[in-house]
């Protein structure tokens, strides 16, 4: 998947619609200096010469995405019709590193699109357009199904660009409709425009109208699910959260795993708290009655530090200490997943943070699971996952991913801030628990 592509205003050619006296490439360059920010080259009545030729002029400004001849042009990308090559195809042939968008005329067709990994879809036509025949009695998809299309694929990171008689004196009124009416938190992230710009006489000025419309898309890289709050309101408790932590440098008390105590340590210092290892039968009782809060994870399981947790665990339940559990490997071995039952029957967990093939174990469900401590497979509906297991174990649920799912059962919010580097280094997840902890203060 291609990250930040810009399909805010997303121009659609059509050469028989250009004014006299204007060429293609003139009026693609016009628009752009309007505020497109991405072009689909379709010309459905040229021979392949003229058709690269044109591509090749306009590729000099902008990204564009080409139906037929993606490959000789070396084009960012290719946009799909459901009739066309598959994506996992075109993927093949285009390579890794190329856009590739595709049409979804029904919600299951979006679903499939987001498993297989397309960057954007383009939805079916919001409103009939004479550039595409649809039938006589087509009425589009109108604000209402475009919302219905937005919520059921709010789990997957996939943009969403409207198409289909979309001009000036329409556009706002979707982009409303969809600002206040959206369910789950994702939004549509751009129009594609066809008429209302190439038949324009002023192509960059009927951009630069479009691209102020569509700038009042509500848009935050916190998605929320079914959430109370507005959005900003989770981003400025955050905020709030950090300088609480850096103003009383609490004591974290982490039983954690030889591979990352040095991490986890580090990690707790600069982000402003006083890091505590101490797995000593002892003294854990002691330090989790004192501590901000107790992180427990288990990735370096034995006899004498499974006590270490039981006694940590118990002590801060009856000091009313937050613990934090990371069931490392939950379910890559019998051994572990009984050793996760049982901790959490015997002490109250305020957050259970896990990757998805641990939080899968634990809750029984299928789809992901745990090659010794990483993630394998995919959780088919992940916000049901985290929210019924919340339920279940009266807690909060954070499932750490390319995705991250954090739900109490009752509100369930997704973040969108994963990076394909934390796959190469060993540790991020125990240290993000480890993090987790701090904010309990």
């Amino acid at each position: 998947m291609v990250k930040d592509i810009d399909i805010s205003l997303y121009l659609v050619t059509d050469s028989s619609l250009v004014p006299e006296g204007k060429t293609l490439p003139q009026v693609v360059e016009e628009a752009i200096e309007g505020g497109v920010t991405f072009v689909q080259l379709r010309e459905k009545n040229c021979d392949t010469r003229e058709f690269i030729e044109k591509a090749l002029e306009i590729k000099k400004f902008v990204k564009i995405i080409i139906i037929d001849v993606a490959f000789a042009v070396d084009a960012d990308g290719v946009h799909l019709g459901q009739k066309d090559m598959t994506i996992e195809m075109a993927k093949s042939i285009l390579g890794p590193n190329k856009i590739i968008g595709i049409t979804a005329e029904t919600n299951e067709q979006a679903i499939e699109a987001a498993k297989a990994g397309a960057d954007y879809i383009g939805s079916l036509a919001i409103y009939p357009t004479p550039t595409k025949d649809m039938g006589k009695n087509f009425t589009g998809l109108g604000k209402e199904g475009l919302v219905n299309l937005l919520d059921s694929i709010a789990e997957y990171d996939m943009k969403v660009v409207a198409i289909g008689g979309l001009k000036q004196s329409n556009l706002g009124e979707i982009v409303d409709y969809c600002n206040k009416n959206i369910k789950k938190g994702k939004n549509f992230d751009g129009a594609a425009i066809v008429s209302a710009i190439v038949a324009a006489p002023d192509a960059k000025k009927a951009a630069a109208e479009l691209a102020a419309i569509t700038a009042k898309i509500e848009k935050v890289n916190t998605k929320t699910i079914n959430a109370a709050s507005p959005d900003y309101e989770i981003v400025k408790k955050v905020g709030e959260a950090l300088q609480r932590i850096k103003q009383n440098s609490p004591l974290i008390h982490t039983l954690t795993n030889f591979v990352v105590m040095n991490d986890c340590a580090n990690g707790t210092i600069e982000i402003g708290g006083s890091p505590c290892m101490a797995h000593a039968l002892g003294e854990v009782e002691e330090f989790a009655t004192i501590a901000g809060c107790v992180v427990i994870n288990i990735g370096s399981l034995s006899a004498e530090w499974n006590d270490s947790f039981y006694l940590g665990g118990r002590a801060a339940e009856k000091a009313g200490t937050p613990v934090v559990f990371d069931p490392v490997a939950a379910g890559a071995t019998h051994y572990r997943l009984k050793t996760c039952k049982s901790l959490l029957s015997s002490f109250k967990v305020t957050v259970l943070k896990g990757n998805a093939g641990e939080i899968s174990a634990i809750a029984g469900f299928g789809g992901a699971a745990s090659k010794g401590v990483d993630s394998t497979g995919t959780v088919d509906k992940p916000y049901e996952l985290v929210s019924k297991l919340a339920q279940q174990l009266n807690t909060c649920v954070c499932m750490t991913g390319a995705i991250d799912y954090i739900s109490d059962g009752k509100k369930t919010i997704s973040l969108h801030n994963g990076d394909k580097m934390l796959e190469n280094i060993t540790g991020s997840g125990c240290t993000v628990g480890n993090l987790v902890g701090k904010f309990y203060i």
